[in-house]
């Protein structure tokens, strides 16, 4: 035990290394990977024939024949995307000419009414001038 020397001396904190995985998630891993110089490779697993990935949290096959068809759900994802897509649009016009229509409908029986009305107003006054 030291005499003159302080008793509780603080012990030198090691410095921390930065943790990558708050960076990765809060920024994507592209932004880590150029600000940190980091290379992340996605995470395999591999058992005898079936290889998975991970990638932006999910496990996703990478070979055989789960790997085949993970990839064909995802096209046809990605079709049917675009196919509701295109309903919602067509659905859209099909409305607005719905409407167009209406508009021109209510035109045209107004038109008419009002044509009838002139008539009938000519023929009481050709009545009225021939008494």
């Amino acid at each position: 035990m030291p005499l003159f020397s302080s008793k509780f001396s603080t012990k030198t904190i090691p410095v921390r290394r930065q943790d990558t995985s708050v960076i990765k998630n809060e920024f994507g891993s592209d932004y880590a990977a150029k600000e940190l110089s980091l290379d992340i490779a996605p995470l395999k697993l591999k058992l005898s024939d079936f290889e998975v990935s991970f990638v932006d949290g999910h496990w996703i096959p990478a070979s055989g024949k789960a790997g085949a068809t993970h990839k064909e759900n995802l096209r046809l994802k990605r079709e049917l995307e675009q196919l509701e897509e295109e309903n919602n649009m067509l659905r859209l016009k099909f409305e607005i000419l719905l409407d167009m229509m209406t508009d021109k409908t209510v035109e045209a029986e107004q038109v008419e009414l009002q044509r009838a009305q002139s008539l009938s107003n000519l023929s009481k006054k050709s009545k009225k001038q021939r008494w």
